[in-house]
């Protein structure tokens, strides 16, 4: 090849290189995103901002991971396998409480109230905690339920060594309560009553007992940014946290739309019980009294603080993290942006 023949292909070097990049993706920020579960109406926020473009319009170039639950979820933040986990703000403090130093942090707090319950089918007679004396009761291995079922129990005054404790993976666990080898189980009420129904229960025929109204009246999942992540790239958390808290408003709103979102990276999900879990999670944890008033993601300091230290009490924590320590809040976007949309 000549000189000026070689000159030219070594100019158009770059041009080429850029080329094979897909378009759009040029000068975007990589975000891995780990869920607290599975790629279901749960997450359904999630995919929506993905598929309408709300993170890309920001700057970011988002992938989502499903998960084996919050604890598994915080890990990997911690362990900056990921850049933003999707978990537990009780499961959070006991993990900050015994490695602060490389705790995730929250940033935005998706669940006003927790969906964290114990779940019985109604012809068991199991109405209360202590109805589980005696009797077997069915968790996963990680998720944020089965971390924290000690503590509502403590809280509540269970015989811990009265009930049979079996685990199972989060896929097992609720066709064993429909066979009825176990009794009742742990998990997010929208997770499990929409599993049974999947399955052909009546969400009438299943009767729900939340940590809320036994003594652990905390907030649910957040959006966790790990340590390095957060001081590296505040900009990228700031722009996820705000493309997210879009998509989760525009989901709730209208879950046949996002069903349509979600069906793109699920092609197995049942789009119909998965757009009426979405439902039930956006009227139950994440739209509240609370958030009515000042926008999804709205937080009260003194409850937040009051929660850690109900966490530090359940499981008799050395060193009860401070509020500082689990979450910041100088990425919440601003209020209008956050407002249920009528």
């Amino acid at each position: 090849m000549s000189a000026p023949r070689l000159l030219l292909s070594l100019a158009a070097l770059p041009l080429l290189i850029a080329s094979a990049i897909p378009a759009g993706a040029q000068g975007l920020t990589k975000v891995n995103v780990v869920l607290n579960f599975a790629a279901d109406g749960g997450a359904g926020g999630f995919y929506h901002a993905l598929e309408r473009g709300y993170f890309r319009e920001l700057g970011l170039d988002v992938s989502i991971e499903p998960s084996k639950g919050s604890a598994d979820a915080i890990t990997r933040a911690a362990s900056q396998s990921a850049d933003i986990g999707i978990g537990d703000i009780s499961t959070l403090a006991e993990f900050t409480s015994r490695r602060p130093e490389i705790a995730p942090k929250a940033v935005f707090i998706l669940h006003n109230r927790s969906p964290q319950s114990v779940v019985a089918l109604r012809s068991s007679g199991i109405t209360k905690l202590t109805d589980l004396h005696g009797r077997i009761l069915g968790q996963g291995p990680a998720d944020a339920p089965s971390r924290m079922f000690p503590a509502v129990a403590s809280l509540a005054g269970l015989d811990m060594k009265r009930i049979e404790v079996r685990q199972f993976s989060p896929q097992l666990r609720d066709t064993m309560l429909i066979t009825k080898q176990v009794d009742a189980v742990t998990g997010f009420d929208s997770t499990v009553l929409f599993n049974l129904k999947a399955n052909g229960v009546a969400l009438e025929d299943a009767t729900v007992i939340y940590y809320a109204d036994n003594g652990l009246d905390v907030y649910g999942n957040a959006f966790l940014a790990n340590p390095a992540f957060l001081q590296a790239k505040p900009d990228a958390v700031r722009a996820f946290v705000r493309a997210a808290a879009r998509g989760w408003r525009d989901a709730i709103a209208d879950p046949k739309a996002a069903m349509v979102s979600l069906g793109k990276h699920n092609t197995l999900a049942k789009l119909d019980i998965e757009g009426e879990r979405l439902a039930w999670l956006g009227s139950h944890q994440i739209v509240t009294p609370a958030t009515r008033e000042d926008g999804i993601g709205t937080y009260d300091r003194d409850r937040l603080a009051q929660n850690i230290a109900q966490v530090g009490k359940a499981f008799g924590l050395t060193r009860v993290p401070e509020v500082s320590e689990i979450y910041d809040d100088r990425f919440l976007p601003p209020r209008d942006e956050r407002m249920p949309i009528p």
